[in-house]
Parts: C-alpha cells; sequence; structure tokens
C-alpha cells in the first residue's frame, strides 16, 4: 500500500446511529464517494454485522479474503483486508462472524480502543476513513467512536429525530465519564421523506429544534443538512454504486456533494 505524498494522518469520521433505518450507511457511502471525486483517497470501514456497505460497494462478503472480524482478534493484519472497489473507495469489508464480536471481546483488555489501534497502523495512506458503526451500544459501537475525530449522526427527519439526540447525548457523556472519550459531533444529518408522507413544514421545525437542542448541548459548532429523498438512492445502491458514481447531477447527488464540500472545509 503505497503512502500519500503528504504526511498527515487520515481523518477519521464515524457515522453512529443507536438504532438503523437512519441513513447511515447511505450517507457514509455516498460521500465517501464524493471524497473520492474530489480527489480523496478514502477508505470506508463497515464494522456492521448486516454488512450493507460493503453490499453498497458491489462487494460480495462471502468471497473476500478477510474481514474487519480478522483484524479485531488478530487473525490478520489491516492492510491484508482492505479492498479497492470499482468506485475506487477502499474498503475494509464487514462478515457475519461480528456477530459473535461481544462474546468474543468481552474478556479483551483494552476492548474499546482495537479499531483505533489497528487504524493508527495504516492513517498514513488515506485522508479519510469513514467507519460505518453498527447501532446499539455495542462495543463495536464504542470502538468506533473511540477510534474517531469526528461523528456524523444521520436522522430521521420525523417527530422521533430530537428524542434521538437525547439518547446519544447519553451515550456519549457516559462515554466521557467512564473512559474520559470526549466526542464531537461534527455534522447532523435530516434524512427526507417523500412528500405524499411529509411535506416541508414538518422537516423545517424538527431542523430548528435540533439547532436549539445541539447549541444548548454540544460545545462544537455542529453543521445541519437535510438529504431529499429520492429512488434513486437505492437504485445506486443495487448497482454497487455511491450516488457520486450513479446520479451524481441530482438533488440527492448534488446535497452529498455539498455535504463533502464541507467536510474539506471544516478541516482546512
Amino acid at each position: 500500500m503505497r503512502n500519500r505524498d503528504d504526511s498527515e494522518s487520515a481523518k477519521v469520521i464515524a457515522f453512529v446511529h443507536h438504532k438503523g433505518g437512519t441513513g447511515k450507511t447511505t450517507s457514509c457511502l455516498n460521500i465517501a464517494g464524493w471524497l473520492v471525486k474530489m480527489k480523496k483517497k478514502t477508505l470506508v470501514v463497515d464494522l456492521d454485522p448486516q454488512g450493507n456497505a460493503t453490499a453498497g460497494l458491489g462487494v460480495d462478503r462471502n468471497t473476500v479474503d478477510g474481514s474487519i472480524y480478522d483484524v479485531l482478534f488478530g487473525q490478520k493484519d489491516i492492510e491484508e483486508t482492505i479492498l479497492e472497489t470499482d468506485s475506487c473507495i477502499h474498503l475494509a469489508p464487514s462478515s457475519l462472524d461480528l456477530l459473535a464480536t461481544e462474546t468474543h471481546m468481552a474478556g479483551k483488555v483494552n476492548n474499546t480502543t482495537i479499531i483505533r489501534e489497528k487504524l493508527g497502523k495504516i492513517e498514513k495512506y488515506f485522508d479519510y476513513i469513514l467507519i460505518d458503526v453498527p447501532p446499539g451500544s455495542t462495543l463495536l459501537m464504542i470502538n468506533g467512536i473511540i477510534a474517531s475525530e469526528n461523528i456524523i449522526i444521520p436522522l430521521d427527519s420525523g417527530i422521533f429525530a430530537y428524542e434521538t439526540m437525547e439518547t446519544l447525548k447519553t451515550l456519549l457523556i457516559d462515554l466521557d465519564e467512564e473512559i474520559g472519550v470526549q466526542t464531537n459531533v461534527m455534522m447532523a444529518l435530516l434524512k427526507g421523506y417523500p412528500i405524499s408522507i411529509f411535506d416541508r413544514g414538518p422537516t423545517r421545525e424538527i431542523k430548528k429544534l435540533l439547532k436549539k437542542f445541539l447549541t444548548a448541548n454540544v460545545t462544537s459548532d455542529v453543521r445541519i443538512f437535510t438529504i431529499p429523498f429520492s429512488r434513486k438512492v437505492y437504485k445506486a445502491q443495487m448497482k454497487g454504486k455511491p450516488i457520486s458514481h450513479y446520479a451524481p447531477h441530482s438533488g440527492v447527488g448534488r446535497a452529498y456533494r455539498k455535504i463533502a464540500k464541507e467536510i474539506l472545509t471544516i478541516d482546512d
């Protein structure tokens, strides 16, 4: 694996939510796609046993020679598992074996910092490392958060978005108090719905509530973006491509491009 021209370490960002169905994996892959288009060498780490990020990049995890599970338990070096996908996004693939991680990791020393340690060996090769963190307050989720400099929180634009932020706030406070890990929430992404389900009014109202909550409870300057609903996203995933490589000029394609550009601005 070849070093980048500069000596800076990769920026590591975790996509975090305690439940599924919020667009976490979708946002991770589509932002990764645009970062690659912007000439940034990008790695996606699929920590979710469901393996949606792996499948969403067109990779059949049943055919790969090694996964992030093998890395966690010292069976392979992380460099041995990384693949370059057709969209030029690099991937550390998932495995169904991750379902047993909680049991196998429970008695290990420093079991919350394994991913951070493993990524430290390859950060010099990438500009960005995006971690698709599994839902639930598990050791895998905590590993993903601890390994990251920044967190992006994808949210439904429904009435439970505010409640979700309260739950995540409690989790992040617990991490700070119990392990001494301070987290930086850099963005919240509101997933849009078809106009027949919600008009724009509720989404705008939720956005205002979130802004108020984040201003009061988070020290960092959190950006809030709305992702428009589009079936093109799901069609792209069926093709194993991010939206940047499938329908870059669509409304949802432009929305993710704007977010990726903002990430570059934040890190400049």
